[in-house]
């Protein structure tokens, strides 16, 4: 009895705190943080509305998910168009708020870890 609760106390596998990456059964899986600042200026990819876009602000928002280079994100970011013609918000032809995106990994700060 003693050895199945010891068994069950153990992992079944190892992985570091500070690996970003892991490789199991042929599968790439990517840490996802739980909370991150989009920097103002950064170009946004938007699974409705494609790319095109740029952050107004600074914004916290939720990550859920990740991928090599880039985060999944949900949260509300003032966003602007981002033609030749409009480079500054004050001359965008259209901004609104929208609630979940793509950003480069690059693109973000403040990235919270955990709880």
């Amino acid at each position: 009895m003693l050895d199945h609760l010891i068994f069950n106390v153990k992992k079944w596998f190892e992985i570091s705190n500070d690996m970003s990456a892991i490789t199991a059964n042929n599968k790439n899986y990517y840490a996802c943080p739980s909370r991150f600042t989009v920097m103002a200026e950064t170009p946004i990819k938007n699974p409705n509305t494609g790319n095109g876009w740029r952050v107004l602000n600074d914004a916290e928002v939720t990550c859920v998910g990740a991928g090599q280079d880039v985060y999944f994100f949900d949260g509300q970011l003032e966003i602007y168009a981002d033609s030749d013609e409009n480079k500054h918000p004050n001359n965008a032809v259209y901004s609104h708020y929208y609630y979940t995106g793509v950003v480069e990994k690059t693109n973000v700060r403040n990235v919270i870890w955990g709880g």
